[in-house]
């Protein structure tokens, strides 16, 4: 089985069926195996466990993981409406803000289960077509 490593590093659109089973909305995310994510992930990793132990707050991880995905991870999305259910157009801004909110820990789970998939898709495929 291979992955993809050039979806893994450039992105892709992945649907979030996690949090959305129509379909509707997609995260363009690099994966989790994008190098300079994991990098950032274990160094705040060890300055968080180096500070608080196993007892880190949940708003002190809400913006360590919100802050890495912007960073790293999310390109853009798809399909995102707010509460009135109008269009909320990707930018940085928007995502930080999103993503380092504790209460939109599903959104964030969502874009971080998306990115574990990122050229995930094309190794399943390669096996399946190899059964046949």
């Amino acid at each position: 089985m291979r992955a993809d490593s050039q979806k893994e590093r450039e992105g892709d659109w992945i649907p979030a069926i996690d949090i959305d089973p129509s379909g509707a909305i997609r995260w363009f995310v690099r994966s989790t195996n994008y190098a300079p994510f994991k990098i950032a992930r274990d160094a705040i990793g060890a300055k968080l466990a180096r500070k608080y132990g196993d007892n880190v707050p949940d708003d002190v991880l809400a913006e360590a993981h919100g802050n890495l995905a912007v960073e790293h991870l999310l390109l853009g999305w798809e399909g995102l409406v707010d509460d009135d259910e109008q269009d909320i157009p990707f930018s940085p801004e928007k995502a930080i803000e999103i993503l380092t909110d504790p209460e939109y820990r599903y959104i964030r789970g969502s874009i971080y289960g998306a990115a574990t998939r990122v050229g995930r898709e094309e190794a399943e495929f390669v096996a399946a077509k190899i059964k046949n």
